[in-house]
């Protein structure tokens, strides 16, 4: 059995995002590894099934590319970015997927759960849940998912109850149900748990529920956001500085400044108003409407178009001023490949040396 990678705890710590949407499988096999080579020792990868674009776009099966890509690197941990248990994915099937991952790369797998977006469940022929119900469902799923995994349902809890000594679990909740499930494939040790989050509701529930907090927001507007995740932290007995802070900074880099904002619009339909709320599912129709309601300087104010690539410093400093542990570097840059060896180069050992 290969021998659990042990992260070393920091105050400040950068990781990689690979986004399935915009990129093929093999191309982020490659980033990633570029990526390791450089420098980086986590990725956080999107999982979705339909994507936020139509036009050049991709679906790739997340947890199938995250077995490859452990396969083909040392020591690189990877993170869902997130995963949504509502319904095309049951709590149950997550924690037999993640628990496989974990007996094959001890140490180098989290998971990150999220109410997730239409364009995950509609399509399957899923009705739309209201946020307050999809919140409900995604706590539910991570309970069951650590009483599988013999962990307690929250953090500082003592104990998982319905589970008896043969390590099978029963669960009766508002919209989950499981009799005397048993994982016989079990994870080789603790598997932390993120909560994606971006209103108080959901933050307080991150807070309660899981090992630490991820948002897009960016950080001027996510510092409420993270005094109620700390409030909310000590309330429940926890040390703030114990629990992480993910934050996702989206750039796109090239000397070519048009070339550079070109490739951010990919990403134009997340900026509609309640984007990660709306009923829309089909991505053509994410794509008209964002290209409609959604201007070029909404894209320059929430992507840094950068074409020096030490531009990013200032912005990577302000997420940890803000408050956030760890910056994951969501790059949608026309040469990521490129973007990859220069961050690594320029940008990492900055960080890194401090």
């Amino acid at each position: 059995m290969p021998d659990r990678i042990e992260e070393k705890k920091s105050d400040r710590h950068l990781g990689y995002w690979a986004a399935h949407e915009q990129y093929s499988m093999h191309d982020l096999l490659k980033f990633v590894l570029e990526a390791e080579k450089c420098g980086f020792n986590a990725t956080m990868t999107s999982d979705h099934f339909h994507p936020w674009w139509h036009d050049n776009a991709f679906g790739n099966f997340t947890w199938v590319w995250i077995a490859a890509a452990a396969a083909r690197t040392n020591r690189m941990r990877f993170i869902t970015g997130v995963t949504a248990p509502i319904y095309r994915y049951h709590p149950a099937v997550i924690a037999q997927a993640f628990a496989s991952l974990d007996v094959l790369y001890p140490g180098r797998i989290g998971l990150g759960l999220g109410t997730g977006e239409a364009m995950n469940e509609v399509p399957l022929g899923f009705n739309w849940p209201k946020p307050s119900a999809r919140l409900k469902r995604t706590v539910e799923a991570l309970k069951i998912i650590r009483k599988l995994w013999g962990m307690s349902e929250t953090p500082t809890s003592s104990g998982a109850e319905n589970k008896d000594e043969s390590g099978f679990v029963d669960f009766n909740g508002e919209y989950f149900l499981i009799r005397q499930a048993k994982l016989y494939t079990a994870p080789t040790g603790r598997i932390p748990i993120y909560l994606a989050a971006a209103g108080p509701k959901s933050t307080r529930v991150a807070a309660k529920f899981s090992d630490g907090l991820i948002t897009f927001l960016n950080p001027q507007d996510s510092t409420g956001i993270i005094d109620i995740f700390d409030k909310m932290v000590k309330r429940v007995g926890r040390d703030p500085s114990s629990v992480e802070k993910i934050a996702e900074y989206k750039l796109s880099f090239s000397e070519d400044y048009d070339k550079a904002f070109q490739s951010s619009v990919f990403w134009r339909a997340t900026m509609l108003k309640n984007a990660f709320n709306t009923d829309i599912s089909d991505p053509r129709k994410l794509e008209r409407k964002a290209k409609e309601k959604v201007p070029d300087e909404t894209l320059n104010e929430s992507i840094d178009i950068i074409t020096s690539i030490e531009d990013s410093i200032k912005s990577i400093e302000n997420y940890f001023k803000a408050g956030f542990t760890t910056v994951y570097v969501h790059s949608t840059s026309p040469d990521e490949a490129a973007f990859v060896r220069s961050f690594g180069k320029k940008i990492l050992p900055y960080f890194t040396s401090r």
